[in-house]
């Protein structure tokens, strides 16, 4: 380990417990999951891939919105909710769209789905000493897929904890979601960074809960930190290490 390391080591280990991660937009590109779903019925259809990816988007923009107008909605409902919104729109039944979206997963490579920056991150990351977890939703398909996918990819090797909505009964924002993972992963809210590409799921349920926030957006074109506010946006994964650092 080199001096460097060393001393952020001693740093984060004093000052911080764990780091906790989204991992749709965060670890793994949402989008490239999105057309892929979108892909595979195109294929059994035999129709534009195009049409199909539209219609995806829809689905996913109408499941948001769905999730933000019902905040009472429990993390299986909103599955069972988003799956029909989506098989509508896409004109199967719900069954044939489960298929549909094993497959997709099946089919994913796990070179494209990655974000580039992820990887190089938590290998640095993974010597700080620090409790790293996934503290996640689910939308369309269960946690099960989501980790599936997170063992093939190789990041599972990095992460202790996974929290995700469908096993706790709570979703972001809600703030036992957050209070669940403290208390699974046995640290003191103030001494957890969460990071993830949802100002009100990611960021405002961490701050709400005592957390440290981090707002990942790989299309901004300036990082900003707000230490009062124990929160950063960051461009790209590699600039987490700067920002534990400042916080």
């Amino acid at each position: 380990m080199s001096r460097r390391l060393t001393g952020l080591k001693a740093y984060t280990s004093e000052k911080y417990c764990s780091i906790s991660f989204d991992v749709w937009g965060t670890l793994i590109d949402l989008d490239y999951m999105l057309g892929k779903i979108a892909q595979v019925v195109a294929e059994k259809e035999g129709k534009d891939e195009n049409l199909y990816r539209v219609k995806v988007l829809d689905a996913y923009e109408r499941s948001k919105v769905l999730r933000r107008k019902n905040p009472g909605i429990t993390p299986v409902g909103l599955l069972d909710k988003s799956r029909e919104i989506m098989s509508e729109m896409l004109g199967i039944d719900v069954a044939t769209l489960n298929d549909v979206i094993e497959e997709a997963f099946s089919k994913t490579r796990v070179n494209d789905a990655v974000y580039q920056d992820v990887i190089p991150t938590l290998d640095v990351l993974s010597h700080l000493g620090l409790k790293i977890g996934i503290l996640g939703n689910v939308l369309f398909w269960p946690s099960r897929l989501t980790v599936s996918l997170l063992d093939r990819t190789g990041l599972s090797k990095y992460f202790s904890t996974y929290v995700f909505s469908d096993q706790v009964g709570f979703s972001k924002p809600d703030r036992e979601a957050f209070l669940r993972y403290a208390e699974i992963v046995g640290c003191e809210p103030e001494r957890i960074i969460h990071i993830g590409d949802n100002v009100v799921e990611d960021v405002g349920g961490a701050l709400s809960s005592g957390f440290n926030a981090v707002l990942i957006r790989r299309d901004f074109k300036d990082s900003i930190m707000v230490k009062p506010l124990r929160t950063a946006i960051i461009r790209e994964m590699r600039e987490l290490l700067e920002v534990i650092k400042q916080f």
